[in-house]
């Protein structure tokens, strides 16, 4: 990856002046006091929000745009764009009032902006990768699908400032969807002039400065941001490095972040760090996977998803290989959300995996000595190449067969699960609002084009269905756990272990909203240098 000369030199001389890779000492803060700079392993997929699937670029999407409601310093989604809203007593239409605001370009955020950005998203002809988080407006999915017109949608901007939201059902959690990047509005005209990059237009806290493919994203201050007086950063940068470089960038002074959400830290410098009082660690609700083609031989197996699934050890994988707090999953969705306090099954259960491994051949009509090759495909890092090693180590002990390992460049990887054409690939889910539904709708249809299993079941789908007219927590939490239950009695993917949030930051950065859903925003983000040590 490109850096620039004086981080290389930077580089050199760590090595030949100190001679130590993770130093003690504290980083340097003579730099700018009102800019922040972050690592992250290769660049934001995009900056249009209807696009974004991958933990960088939603960290940058919160930067530069703001929707009808926002998550504070609390995770509790608040008005912002939207000044206000009524809800109707059967908690099935919303109407937002927007407060005035405008875009980077200078021309007015409007209730139009919202009602083009949704159902664009929800346009047949368009490939949304998280189209099915607006499932829940009424028309949605018929429309996606193209049974039904955009004009069919309950989406109706009722003039510049007043916007209605029908929903298919009551849905508890919709407001913290509206704050979610799925519910953000995009520019129009951006969008029609061909959405180019360099001409970016947004309404957040920040706008694009500059952007270097494979080297570096800024964003400035938007000082037409509606609330820019609560924004103090004048500057944020985003570095592309691995995550070794990040690291040594970060020990000499020139990052001021590097680690989760946006990047990595070797696994081999943790228990340093942790020794050196450096490391901060912070529970995440994801949950890390491995995704198995179903409608691929032999995977459309169900025996042989469910033998390569109990034969891991999870409990080696996080304690001796990846040894970054992570905590083995045994389910799918993560304990932070509260569906289930048990697990569904034993960790490197051997002899059921095995059991399982002999009724797979024998329905597959196949010796073991004829069962092929299959291959384990994951986007290239080191930490994913580690879990990809491992796998393959665990699954030739278990069974004696072989895995091929596939290491992709990040869109390469990505391209592969939007084509199905992959057998087996590491993957993981955050959740984008703090409910289990945001899990489990995942898998709900086929189509959903955040599923990639290419899986699909009718009780599933009717279950999942059967929660949204629940209007009781626990009557609803009791069905969502049935359905869990059938993914791990179907298994479209083996989870692997919770996500653990670990990073190094400078002490004097303060007032950045870590989400425990997997994104930073740096609204409210300054460095307090008067108690700088």
């Amino acid at each position: 990856m490109k850096m620039r000369l004086l981080q290389v030199f930077a580089i050199i001389n760590c090595f030949l002046m100190s001679g130590c890779q993770f130093s003690n000492e504290k980083p340097s803060s003579h730099h700018n006091s009102h800019t922040v700079r972050l690592s992250i392993p290769d660049d934001p997929q995009s900056f249009d929000p209807r696009f974004v699937r991958d933990l960088v670029s939603v960290s940058s999407i919160h930067m530069l745009y703001e929707g009808l409601m926002r998550y504070n310093a609390h995770g509790k989604a608040t008005f912002a764009l939207a000044e206000s809203v009524d809800i109707s007593p059967d908690y099935k239409t919303y109407t937002f009032h927007l407060r005035p605001s405008i875009w980077s370009d200078g021309e007015p955020v409007s209730a139009y902006d919202f009602e083009f950005a949704w159902k664009s998203t929800l346009d047949p002809k368009i490939v949304a990768p998280n189209a099915n988080q607006l499932y829940v407006i009424k028309g949605a999915k018929a429309a996606k699908e193209g049974k039904i017109s955009l004009d069919g949608i309950g989406i109706h901007a009722l003039s510049p400032k007043d916007l209605t939201v029908e929903l298919e059902s009551p849905v508890p959690y919709f407001l913290d969807l509206a704050a979610s990047h799925f519910y953000l509005p995009v520019n129009k005209k951006w969008v029609e002039a061909g959405s180019q990059t360099k001409d970016l237009v947004s309404n957040g806290p920040f706008k694009m400065q500059s952007f270097k493919h494979h080297n570096e994203f800024v964003a400035i201050k938007n000082p037409l941001y509606w609330n820019a007086h609560a924004v103090k950063l004048d500057k944020i940068m985003m570095q592309v490095v691995d995550e070794t470089t990040g690291l040594q960038l970060f020990q000499t002074g020139q990052l001021d972040w590097h680690g989760s959400p946006t990047s990595t830290l070797p696994a081999d410098a943790l228990q340093t760090l942790k020794a050196q009082g450096q490391l901060e660690i912070l529970p995440g609700a994801g949950t890390h996977w491995i995704r198995f083609n179903t409608a691929l031989s032999p995977l459309q197996n169900v025996k042989l998803r469910r033998a390569l699934t109990f034969a891991i050890d999870r409990k080696s994988l996080v304690g001796h290989v990846l040894q970054g707090n992570q905590v083995p999953a045994l389910a799918i969705v993560p304990p932070s959300l509260r569906l289930q306090d048990k697990p569904y099954f034993e960790d490197h259960d051997i002899p059921k995996a095995w059991a399982l491994f002999q009724d797979a051949l024998e329905e597959l009509k196949i010796s073991k000595d004829e069962f092929p090759t299959i291959a384990l495909c994951y986007s290239q890092n080191e930490r994913n190449s580690r879990i990809a090693q491992t796998l393959q180590q665990q699954w030739k002990k278990a069974f004696g067969i072989e895995v091929k390992l596939e290491n992709c460049e990040v869109k390469v990887f990505y391209d592969k699960l939007a084509r199905q054409d992959y057998q087996m690939s590491l993957g993981s889910w955050f959740a984008d609002i703090e409910d289990p539904m945001n899990f489990l709708q995942l898998f709900q249809y086929r189509s959903n084009s955040t599923n990639n299993t290419q899986w699909e079941n009718a009780k599933y789908v009717e279950l999942l269905n059967k929660s949204t007219q629940e209007i009781q927590r626990d009557k609803r939490f009791s069905t969502l756990r049935q359905a869990e239950q059938l993914l791990i009695v179907e298994m479209p993917v083996a989870p692997l272990f919770y996500a653990s949030f670990n990073y190094v930051k400078k002490h004097q950065l303060k007032g950045v909203y870590f989400s425990p859903l997997g994104f930073l925003d740096f609204k409210e983000a300054y460095f307090d240098m008067e108690n700088e040590l």
